[in-house]
């Protein structure tokens, strides 16, 4: 049926058909999130929380025809390539969703100023104070700050963060977003149930697991810091440790986005 595995054409095809099927779904999803931006515009706290949120509720049934005996053998029967179709997820779910949700942001910090603004002309008319005239700001763009820094473990058993150069505080939404993204995308691939409840639950037990493994290699390698005199872990070492884990995260993205392609094409199978 393919004699080739990355057709640009196909691929092409490949986003036709997603919007062609799914276009008054996200018509009404991006209205609903401007909405959502009008009312809280300059709550950068609030806007993080339903970026990141959305985002994975929209990656986790991403895949979800595949599970379907009859949606999932007509979705595998697509003239296309598990290549093409786990590029489709990945812009889809991780680049296309970021710009659009920006987008949206924009639209609803645009229109919700207008809006409140409006309803504050109108509070002598009616002879109430509950709305204020607000400038238009854009809070999301402009928030700066200084990421902590890796603990430093003194001999004493106290420990204090230091602090790295600031970094803007979108590229950090838009790395925890995309993390959150290429887990949820899998876990679209891998449940056939419940997906975002079951991707959550599987996230935080190997979290955990993770975290018992790190602490017990960590205990085996530097063992009871109180018990060796002047004994501390440097800013040096903290750093490093800091730089190899900062460095890891990016990577686990496109790790994640390989396993979905093998676990794609292992469903087809």
């Amino acid at each position: 049926m393919k004699t080739d595995i990355l057709n640009f054409n196909r691929l092409g095809l490949m986003f036709r058909r997603y919007f062609a099927e799914r276009s008054r779904f996200e018509l009404i999803q991006w209205i609903t999130m401007i909405i959502v931006f009008m009312f809280l515009r300059n709550n950068v706290t609030g806007i993080s929380i339903s970026i990141v949120v959305s985002g994975v509720i929209y990656a986790s049934s991403f895949y979800k025809e595949i599970h379907s005996p009859g949606s999932g053998v007509a979705y595998f029967m697509i003239p296309a390539s598990q290549l093409e179709k786990t590029i489709l997820g990945v812009v889809i779910t991780s680049f296309y969703y970021f710009v659009m949700i920006l987008v949206a942001y924009i639209v609803g910090n645009l229109l919700g100023t207008l809006f409140f603004n409006m309803l504050a002309s109108l509070n002598g008319a009616i002879g109430l104070d509950l709305f204020h005239h607000s400038s238009l700001q854009w809070s999301l763009f402009s928030v700066s700050f200084a990421e902590p820094g890796w603990v430093n473990v003194n001999v004493n058993g106290s420990s204090n963060f230091f602090e790295n150069a600031t970094t803007n505080y979108l590229l950090r939404i838009f790395h925890l977003f995309l993390i959150g993204q290429s887990i949820y995308m899998l876990g679209s691939i891998y449940f056939k149930h419940i997906r975002f409840f079951a991707t959550f639950l599987a996230t935080i037990v190997i979290g955990l697991i993770l975290l018992i493994v790190f602490a017990t290699e960590a205990r085996l390698l530097f063992g009871n810091f109180n018990a060796i005199p002047n004994y501390s872990l440097n800013y040096d070492f903290s750093h490093t440790v800091g730089s190899i884990l900062k460095n890891a995260l990016w990577l686990l993205p496109p790790f994640l986005w390989v396993v979905s392609y093998f676990r794609l094409t292992e469903k087809q199978v």
